[in-house]
């Protein structure tokens, strides 16, 4: 089994050496019954609060001299105090969690070569997330109100992006988009000029962003940018003005506690 660590835009800034593997396999659910506060809003699961995770790394492994090997060590050092890092192990090579490290320990075995290490990585976000974001088939939006569902296969609510783009005979000035699992709650994007065939709206319910053909459009936005639930979602969108047929995509990354 490896340990690799990545940027944000998934490349690799390094992969442990063999002998250095997890001590504690990070992959089961953390829960706990006491109430807990995140930064990210303490997502509650049920009636209990997910808990922060910690993941510790351990080995032993040498080098054919001592500059050998503290040219390694300097390599690692920088990687694990690298910011926004992503943990991936090859036993779990799909998911990963994002790190950040609390402490790092090298010890020297005697022979100038051989190393042990001790590295301790806190998950203040504590949720297991899919490699790859997972786009749903296209739905098709030719009449109002046009009914759907989205499956999202992780096993925690996330949010998504929701690319809309207009097709032949689109002519409408206001779509609304509701989700039934999310609390029924909607949100409604009324643009300065009807939207047209051939026009995208982009909607980053993660960034709670709005872009209109690219260029930001969040003043016409209003309501709630909406949650997708673990499992099957029941979209409605409901268009002012000629429908026409269009495409809505979701696009999320599955999260799994």
């Amino acid at each position: 089994m490896s340990v690799i660590l990545k940027n944000t835009s998934d490349s690799t800034i390094y992969t442990f050496p063999g002998g250095v593997d997890l001590v504690e396999e990070p992959f089961t659910k953390r829960l706990n019954t006491e109430p807990r506060a995140y930064a990210h809003g303490g997502i509650l699961v049920s009636d209990r609060k997910v808990e922060t995770r910690f993941i510790f790394l351990h080995g032993i492994f040498g080098k054919a001299s001592q500059a050998l090997m503290e040219t390694e060590l300097n390599s690692m050092k920088k990687a694990c105090y690298t910011e926004d890092l992503r943990l991936y192990s090859t036993q779990n090579e799909d998911d990963f969690y994002k790190v950040e490290v609390l402490s790092f320990e090298s010890t020297f075995l005697g022979k100038i070569g051989v190393v042990e290490i001790n590295v301790e990585f806190q998950c203040a976000d504590p949720f297991r997330y899919a490699k790859n974001p997972v786009t749903t088939d296209s739905n098709t939006v030719d009449e109002s109100p046009e009914a759907f569902t989205v499956s999202n296969g992780g096993d925690i609510e996330t949010f998504p992006v929701i690319t809309w783009t207009a097709g032949a005979a689109a002519n409408f000035s206001k779509v609304r988009i509701a989700n039934a699992e999310d609390g029924a709650k909607y949100f409604e994007y009324e643009p300065a000029a009807n939207i047209t065939v051939g026009q995208v709206i982009e909607i980053d319910c993660q960034e709670g962003t709005v872009e209109l053909d690219g260029s930001d459009d969040i003043s016409h936005f209003s309501g709630s940018f909406i949650k997708l639930a673990s499992g099957t979602n029941n979209i409605t969108v409901t268009l002012t003005g000629t429908s026409g047929t269009n495409v809505a995509a979701f696009v999320f990354r599955k999260k799994y506690l």
